[in-house]
């Protein structure tokens, strides 16, 4: 049940930003703001699940062992960020990283009278949701996983995500690769790890 869960949330993330190449032009930075709005969305499930888990368990230990650890993730995070607009600031050197922005929250579709940017946000928020109820709430997960384990494993994931970054700036400064093979290639990492990596007991 929870691999099949996994499988189509993966193929569901995967499917809008190949939709959106393919047929919308969106370009490498607007596909990686979609995928910035989900990084942030699951960080913050991530400490609901960690106090979740830690909640039922009774556990008891200094609170900052705990956050010192969620702590580095969210570090991991922000680096994510930072050099993935290195990145693309490498990639496509005459971008504009206010105006693509912009576009992104203003983006608008024929038959959707407002801008899908604010509907994004709350269908990435609604599909994490989603994801923590059936995978960790119904399956009972958060009563034997280990807090260290959900922790360790996200970073696991994270660090995959900064190795990414480097390599993507590393290939930007020195070779031209047409965006949509970058596209290509992030959105195949993404839904290999969210396909049979993630794990509901790592």
């Amino acid at each position: 049940m929870k691999n099949r869960i996994n499988l189509l949330t993966a193929f569901g993330e995967a499917a809008i930003p190949l939709i959106g190449l393919l047929f919308f032009d969106w370009g490498l930075y607007f596909i990686l703001l979609f995928y910035f709005i989900d990084l942030l969305a699951a960080e913050v499930f991530s400490y609901i699940k960690v106090n979740k888990t830690i909640r039922y368990q009774r556990l008891k230990f200094p609170f900052s062992a705990r956050q010192g650890r969620l702590l580095i993730n969210t570090s991991l995070v922000l680096l994510i960020l930072v050099f993935s607009h290195v990145a693309v600031y490498f990639i496509t050197p005459n971008i504009h990283f206010l105006s693509e922005l912009i576009q992104f929250v203003q983006y608008e579709e024929a038959g959707i009278p407002i801008p899908q940017g604010y509907l994004l946000v709350p269908l990435v928020v609604f599909g994490n949701f989603q994801q923590y109820k059936l995978t960790f709430i119904r399956s009972n997960a958060y009563k034997i996983v280990s807090w260290k384990n959900l922790i360790l494993s996200r970073r696991k994931y994270l660090s995959i995500a900064l190795l990414g970054c480097f390599i993507g700036i590393l290939l930007g400064m020195f070779f031209f690769i047409p965006e949509y093979i970058y596209i290509l290639f992030i959105v195949s990492i993404k839904f290999y790890i969210d396909a049979f990596l993630i794990k509901v007991f790592p």
